[in-house]
C-alpha cells in the first residue's frame, strides 16, 4: 500500500469511533442538563425543607456545581477528542521559538511561497494560526476568519491586562478602543514587562481605526497568493506594523498541492512563534494541539557557537505535553542545519545528547535537516513522520480514547456514589401513615357532618310553623307601601278625563285600571324577603361545611355562595353529591310563584266588571268615592290572604335543608362518595395533609430527577462498553 492509502486507511478507522463519542457528547450534554436541573430542583428543595435544619444541611452539602463543572470539563475533553477523530486530515502540528525556521520549513514541505508563509530574519512573522492543507492539482486558496468583537477582546486584549496587572478592565472593544490605557504597574527593571506593554499600546490601542472594521467580518476565501501574506504575516516598515488587518485574524486556512505527491490526507498546523511579546502565543499552542494535532515537529535552530537548548525550548515542549497525550510517541525534533553547514557540529552535539537522554525531551528521533531545502525537508523530515503515523497513530488514539473515556468513568462513578446518598438526603414519606391518618380525619368529619346537619335539621324542625320575620317584614314594608302611597285623582282630574274620554263610565274604568296595576306591583317587592330567607337558609347551611366541617377550602366563596360552587365543581362521578348540592344551590321562593295567584284574586273588586258600577247620574264625587272604598277594600282582603303565608318560608326552607341532607347524608353511595372526594381534595382542606402532600410532591420530584440522570448514566456505561 501507498503512504496515502495508508492515512486514508487510519482516517476511515477513526470515523466510527467518531460517531460513537459523538454518542457519548450527546449523552453527556443531557447528564450536564439533568445535573443543572437537579441543582435548581435542590434549591427549591432547600425551601422546602427550610424548618428542617438536617435535612437543609445534607442539600447543602451536596456540591452539584462542583460536579456539572467536572463534567463539562470532561465534556470538552471529549468535544475535542470527538473532533480530533472527526478530521478527514491527519494533522501535523509545527512548533517553535520565534527565528528557528520554522516558516521556512513550511514553505519546503509546501511548496508556498513568501507570498504566502513569509521567512524572513528579524520580527516574528506568522500571525495567526494556520492550517495547510495538501490536495493534489489545487490552486493555492486561502479561507481567512475573523475574530469577532467579543473574541478579540476575550482570546487577545484581556490577557495583556492579566500579563500586566492592569485595571480597570474594559468590558467590550469598543470600551478598549475609546478609553485610554492604563498606566503600567511600577516594575523595577522588568524590561519584558515593559515591551509587552508597549505591544499592546502601539500596535493594538493606537491603530484600533486601522483594523476594527475587520473585526466581525464573514469569512475571507482569497486565490490570489498576492495577498495571502497581509492576512498571514506582520509586515514592518521602520519598526511600524503596516498590515494591521492581520491582528483581526483568528485563524487561516490554506490549502495548496505539496510539492511530494502521494502523501495522502496531510495537513501543516503552524501556530505563532514565541519569544515576541505577543500573549495568547501559549494558548493558541495548547489549543491547536489539543483540537487539531496529531503528531507534532519541535523545530530548533541552534547556533554555530552554542550546541544548547534554552529555557523556553523547555517550556514550549512542556507546553506541547499538556495539550497532546503520549508526547513522546508523537513528536520529532527536527534540528535545522545552515545550508552552509556552519551549525552542523552543534546539531550533531544536540541529537546526541537527544538520543542519549542527557537532555531530557522525550520524542520519537531527532533528525537534523537543513529545512530551507525540500529534497532535505521533504525526505527526512516528512518521510519520518509519515513512517511513524503509519505504524503508531492508530495505537495511539485508541489509547487516546481510552484514557479520556477511564478519567469520564471515574468521574461517573463518583457522581453514582453522590446520587446514592442524595437518594436519602430527603426525609421518608410513609404513605400508610398518611392513609392512616386520613382515615381518621374522614372519620371525624363525618361524624361531624352527621351531627351538624342533623341539629340544623331539628332547629328548622321546630321553627318551621313560626312565622318568617323576613316575610312578615316585608308584607308590613308592601302594606304600609300600599296605605301611604297612593294617589287618588282629584275632582278636577276625573271631569278632564271625562271630557277627554266623554263619558263617567269610561272613566271610571280607567281610574279602576291604574288603582289595581298600581296595587299590584307593590306586592312584587316581597320577592326581597322570600329571597333572604331561602338565603339565609343555605348559609346555615354552608357554615356548617365551612366552620364546622373545615370544608372552607374547597372554595374562597361564603355564604350561599359556597354551595353554588360546590355543586359546580363537584365532579359528576358522585352522582348523590352533586344532586344534593345542586338542588340546594338552585332552590328558590318567589312571589309569583308562591303568593301573586292569591293576590290577584283579592283586587277582583278592582277589576271594572267586577266592581261596584255607579249610580244612575253619577258624577266625579262618586267616581272617587267608589275608587277609594274599593282600593282600601282589596289592601284589607290582601292583608287578610296573606296571614296564612307568614310560615311558609320556614317550611320550605325545613324541607329544602332536609332534601339536601338525605342526598348527601343518607344515599347509598354517599359516605363512600365523601370519602373519595375528599381523598382528593385533603390537602387543600386541612393544613396538615397540605404539607405533608407539598413534602410528598417534593420528594417525589427529587426522586425523579434523580432517576432521570441514574437512567442517563447507565445509559452511557453501556456506550462505554460499545466503545
Amino acid at each position: 500500500m501507498t503512504k496515502a492509502q495508508d492515512i486514508s486507511d487510519i482516517i476511515a478507522q477513526r470515523q466510527p469511533l467518531a460517531h460513537k463519542l459523538g454518542e457519548i457528547e450527546t449523552r453527556l450534554k443531557t447528564l450536564c442538563q439533568w445535573l443543572g436541573d437537579l441543582e435548581q430542583e435542590r434549591q427549591r428543595q432547600l425551601k422546602q425543607w427550610s424548618g428542617d435544619s438536617e435535612t437543609t444541611s445534607k442539600l447543602q452539602n451536596l456540591k452539584l456545581t462542583e460536579f456539572e463543572q467536572r463534567v463539562r470539563d470532561e465534556l470538552t475533553t471529549l468535544h475535542r477528542l470527538k473532533g480530533r477523530f472527526s478530521r478527514n486530515t491527519l494533522n501535523i502540528g509545527v512548533i517553535g521559538s520565534m527565528g528557528q525556521g520554522k516558516s521556512t520549513l513550511l514553505q519546503s514541505l509546501t511548496g508556498l511561497t513568501n507570498q504566502v508563509i513569509p521567512a524572513f530574519p528579524g520580527k516574528a512573522c506568522t500571525a495567526a494560526r494556520s492550517k495547510i492543507s495538501h490536495q493534489d492539482g489545487q490552486i493555492t486558496e486561502a479561507r481567512i476568519e475573523f475574530h469577532s468583537g467579543d473574541s478579540f477582546l476575550n482570546e487577545v486584549i484581556l490577557p495583556y491586562y492579566d500579563k500586566l496587572g492592569l485595571e480597570p478592565k474594559p468590558s467590550s472593544f469598543e470600551a478598549f478602543a475609546s478609553t485610554p490605557l492604563p498606566d503600567l504597574p511600577s516594575q523595577e527593571e522588568d524590561h519584558t514587562q515593559a515591551n509587552i506593554y508597549n505591544r499592546l499600546k502601539n500596535d493594538y490601542r493606537r491603530h484600533t481605526d486601522q483594523y476594527r472594521e475587520y473585526l466581525g467580518r464573514d469569512g475571507l476565501r482569497l486565490q490570489d497568493e498576492s495577498q495571502i501574506s497581509s492576512y498571514v504575516a506582520q509586515t514592518y516598515e521602520d519598526n511600524q506594523l503596516v498590515n494591521y488587518q492581520c491582528l483581526a485574524v483568528k485563524s487561516v486556512e490554506i490549502s495548496c498541492s505539496f510539492p511530494v505527491q502521494e502523501i495522502g490526507a496531510i495537513a501543516l498546523i503552524d501556530v505563532p512563534g514565541l519569544g515576541d511579546f505577543r500573549l495568547g502565543d501559549e494558548s493558541l499552542v495548547i489549543e491547536a494541539l489539543g483540537q487539531e494535532v496529531d503528531f507534532i515537529l519541535f523545530i530548533y535552530k541552534p547556533s554555530k557557537d552554542r550546541a544548547n537548548f534554552e529555557q523556553r525550548d523547555t517550556q514550549l515542549y512542556n507546553l506541547a505535553s499538556q495539550a497532546l497525550n503520549n508526547l513522546s510517541r508523537r513528536s520529532i525534533f527536527v534540528l535545522n542545519a545552515d545550508s552552509n553547514g556552519q551549525n552542523q557540529d552543534s546539531c550533531r552535539s544536540l541529537k546526541q545528547d537527544l538520543d542519549s537522554k542527557v537532555v531530557i525531551l522525550p520524542v520519537l528521533e531527532s533528525v537534523i535537516a537543513d529545512c530551507s531545502s525540500p529534497e532535505e525537508a521533504n525526505t527526512q523530515v516528512l518521510g519520518t513522520v509519515l513512517n511513524h503515523l503509519r505504524t503508531n497513530v492508530t495505537e495511539l488514539d485508541q489509547a487516546y480514547a481510552q484514557e479520556k473515556i477511564t478519567s469520564l468513568e471515574s468521574s461517573l462513578q463518583t457522581l453514582q456514589s453522590d446520587l446514592e446518598a442524595a437518594q436519602s438526603i430527603l426525609p421518608e414519606i410513609d404513605s400508610d401513615e398518611i392513609s392512616e391518618k386520613y382515615d381518621e380525619k374522614f372519620d371525624e368529619f363525618w361524624e361531624t357532618i352527621t351531627n351538624e346537619l342533623e341539629e340544623l335539621n331539628k332547629e328548622l324542625i321546630k321553627n318551621r310553623d313560626t312565622p318568617d320575620e323576613n316575610l312578615k317584614s316585608q308584607i308590613e314594608q308592601v302594606l304600609a307601601n300600599c296605605r301611604e302611597n297612593v294617589n287618588f285623582p282629584s275632582l278636577k282630574e276625573i271631569e278632564r278625563l271625562r271630557n277627554k274620554k266623554g263619558a263617567y263610565a269610561d272613566t271610571y274604568t280607567a281610574y279602576l285600571q291604574d288603582l289595581r296595576t298600581s296595587l299590584s306591583l307593590k306586592f312584587l317587592e316581597m320577592d326581597e324577603g322570600l329571597k333572604k330567607t331561602i338565603e339565609a337558609a343555605k348559609a346555615n347551611v354552608a357554615n356548617v361545611l365551612i366552620h364546622q366541617c373545615e370544608l372552607g377550602g374547597l372554595t374562597d366563596a361564603r355564604g350561599s355562595a359556597f354551595i353554588t360552587d360546590i355543586a359546580q365543581e363537584m365532579p359528576e362521578d358522585y352522582v348523590e353529591l352533586k344532586t344534593g348540592f345542586q338542588i340546594l344551590a338552585e332552590f328558590t321562593l318567589s312571589y309569583r310563584g308562591l303568593i301573586q295567584h292569591r293576590i290577584r284574586q283579592q283586587l277582583d273588586g278592582l277589576t271594572p266588571d267586577k266592581a261596584y258600577p255607579l249610580k244612575e247620574g253619577a258624577g266625579a264625587e262618586d267616581i272617587l268615592e267608589n275608587l277609594e272604598t274599593l282600593y282600601w277594600e282589596a289592601v284589607y282582603n290582601c292583608e287578610n290572604s296573606l296571614k296564612g303565608f307568614f310560615v311558609e318560608p320556614s317550611q320550605a326552607s325545613f324541607a329544602i335543608v332536609e332534601e339536601f341532607s338525605d342526598r348527601i347524608l343518607r344515599a347509598k353511595t354517599a359516605k363512600t362518595d365523601w370519602k373519595k372526594f375528599l381523598r382528593k381534595k385533603r390537602h387543600t382542606i386541612w393544613s396538615d395533609f397540605g404539607k405533608l402532600q407539598e413534602q410528598s410532591q417534593a420528594v417525589q420530584a427529587w426522586v425523579r430527577q434523580l432517576n432521570s440522570i441514574r437512567t442517563e448514566v447507565e445509559e452511557l456505561d453501556k456506550a462505554f462498553k460499545n466503545l
